[in-house]
């Protein structure tokens, strides 16, 4: 390999370093913090036979910046290599997520300005998941296109936390005059929930020649499937993964979802995470 060679390689292995690890820095400085969150995760594999593998991951997210944790959640799954270009995974999915403080408002008497109040405290939640998907693949030159379907059903556990409701009524309810107000605390039970959502998402890979780096961009595409709502939210990431040795790998990525679900905010993230093979 000539001399011009390398340094073209080089170039463009530092320069998509470099873009991806500025990446967090652009986008504090450009949005509020309360915004973000901060997703990392730890994944281990195992290979059982040329075409099975198991595998086992666990992940911490923040929100409001890294105020609160918003999840924290582990997992196992294991996945079929049909093909050269066609896998098939199963999984369980348990986590503890954060639902933040909610506030609701009924009119009482607008005529004279009066509502009633419902304050939600945050609390915390436990979910149980089950995901099924199939990723089909093929390359285009140096770049390899990633094409996942997955159905997942995640139930929701009972949960409780405390409500105050402040509440107007009126002295005289004969001519509905002398109004008067009265607060009072309350356990609330959140009873269980369940979601049955299709996800669909699109990678495009950048294969660099002889380079350890490998940058991403991927869009996925959320459908409630138990109320068929389509685009319930739209997730995007651009990262890149950085290969250490054959078995060793880690990624730094920033992530935006346009909407709010029973998951996460709305907002972004930057995320990181590590893997290795066993």
């Amino acid at each position: 390999m000539n001399l011009k060679s390398r340094i073209k390689r080089g170039v463009i292995c530092a320069a998509a370093a470099v873009a991806i690890a500025a990446m967090p820095c652009n986008v504090l400085a450009n949005n509020d913090i309360d915004d973000f969150g901060v997703w990392t995760s730890l994944e281990a594999s195992k290979k059982l036979t040329d075409k099975l593998k198991f595998g086992l991951e666990a992940e911490l997210r923040t929100t409001d910046g890294v105020k609160e944790i918003d999840r924290r959640s582990i997992g196992a799954s294991l996945s079929y290599k049909a093909t050269s270009w066609l896998k098939a995974d199963i999984g369980y999915i348990t986590m503890n997520a954060y639902e933040p403080a909610e506030t609701k408002i009924e009119a009482f008497d607008e005529s004279a300005g009066l509502y009633n109040t419902k304050y939600d405290h945050a609390y915390r939640v436990n979910k149980d998941r089950l995901f099924a998907s199939l990723t089909g693949s093929f390359k285009v030159g140096r770049l390899e296109f990633n094409i996942r379907e997955r159905l997942q059903y995640t139930y929701t556990n009972t949960a409780f936390t405390t409500e105050d409701k402040t509440e107007w009524d009126y002295e005289d309810k004969v001519n509905f005059t002398d109004p008067f107000q009265d607060t009072k605390t309350e356990v609330e039970q959140k009873d269980p929930k369940r979601n049955t959502t299709l996800r669909t998402r699109l990678t495009v890979k950048w294969d660099i020649r002889k380079c350890p780096v490998e940058p991403f961009v991927s869009a996925e595409l959320y459908t409630r499937a138990d109320e068929w709502r389509f685009h319930d939210k739209i997730r995007y990431r651009a990262g890149a993964n950085y290969k250490i040795d054959k078995d060793n790998s880690v990624s730094l990525y920033y992530l935006y979802q346009d909407a709010n679900d029973d998951d996460e905010p709305a907002g972004h993230a930057i995320g990181i995470g590590y893997s290795f093979d066993l």
